[in-house]
């Protein structure tokens, strides 16, 4: 297969020449049915990501790439046939003539570049063109931080609103709230709990994450007292821990909570509290926040938390300037 305008773009002219003759799609692969017999290094690139909402979040960007190539999707676009100049025109086009956020541009390079790496796997692509690809820089971005921590008045408001209510599905909602207050689940973490996670005994549970890792989180009083609560409407039976309800009032424990439920009874006791907005990962944020807070060691909070590093973990902290400056008064010249 032929790559077009391959020649022409190894000039910094070329490239924005690329990029400029891009109008719904920039034709620069020949149809692709002559690699059919290939396995297609998107297909293979989204099947190695654990999590369904990366996948979805990685397989809407590559669509995107693969039709201002000039394909359908992202499983009919050849990418063994991609180059360092079209990973620069692409990044061209989309931060400079449509005005998308270096945020967003980031975000797009990356697919491309994952894709990239699966194409060099998969022997599609040399090692000197996949380097060159990875070489392209990402876009300089500074952001203030997203999302807030909540005050203890503000958690308890939240705890309180879930509690007002009678039905039983409100005791199970103040125990997903208080989890998520408490422990630092992700919403998408929450879903996959089974009874068989939970060890009330040594009040600790264990918790599937990001990329199927498995770590331990360890229960407050606070959050016992809620699960326990939540127990004893649930009954000892096997599987999900957080169930679903029927519209009759019937409890279902082999169909488990979905993350969009989770938000959804954050949301309901949010404006049921009257506290200012926030979203489900604030409750996240909040967990990271009060520990460091209290000075405990950010290595500690990382593997609370579950995270890979510590550069991710620091950027949860919502601490206050009074809290930074009573912390500065704490020195000795």
């Amino acid at each position: 297969m032929k790559f077009d305008g391959l020649s022409d773009a190894k000039t910094e002219s070329g490239l924005l020449a690329i990029a400029q003759n891009s109008s719904g799609g920039t034709g620069l692969l020949d149809a692709p049915e002559a690699a059919s017999h290939e396995v297609n290094a998107a297909a293979a690139y989204l099947a190695e990501l654990h999590s369904e909402a990366s996948r979805r979040a990685v397989r809407s960007r590559l669509n995107v790439i693969a039709r201002w190539f000039g394909f359908p999707d992202a499983v009919c676009c050849p990418w063994g046939k991609l180059r360092y100049a079209h990973a620069v025109a692409f990044v061209h086009e989309f931060s400079d003539k449509r005005g998308l956020s270096a945020t967003s541009v980031n975000a797009y390079l990356s697919a491309l570049k994952g894709v990239a790496e699966t194409a060099w796997r998969l022997r599609q692509l040399d090692l000197e063109t996949y380097s060159e690809i990875k070489a392209v820089k990402q876009l300089r971005v500074h952001r203030e931080p997203r999302g807030r921590a909540l005050s203890l008045e503000e958690s308890g408001k939240l705890l309180a609103a879930a509690d007002e209510e009678e039905r039983p599905s409100a005791v199970r909602d103040q125990a997903v709230i208080a989890l998520l207050l408490g422990c630092g689940l992700r919403r998408a973490e929450a879903t996959t709990l089974r009874m068989e996670h939970l060890n009330m005994a040594e009040g600790s549970l264990r918790v599937l994450g990001k990329g199927n890792k498995e770590r331990t989180v360890f229960l407050t009083p606070a959050v016992s007292a809620r699960i326990h609560a939540w127990l004893a409407v649930r009954g000892p039976s096997p599987g999900w821990l957080f169930g679903r309800y029927t519209k009759d009032g019937k409890l279902i424990l082999d169909s488990p909570l979905d993350p969009a439920s989770i938000g959804r009874i954050v949301a309901k006791a949010l404006n049921e509290s009257g506290i200012e907005h926030i979203t489900t990962h604030d409750l996240r944020r909040t967990f990271a926040t009060r520990l460091l807070s209290k000075n405990v060691d950010i290595v500690a909070v990382k593997n609370l938390m579950g995270h890979a590093n510590v550069t991710t973990t620091a950027k949860y902290d919502r601490r206050t300037a009074d809290a930074l400056k009573e912390a500065v008064n704490q020195l000795d010249l």
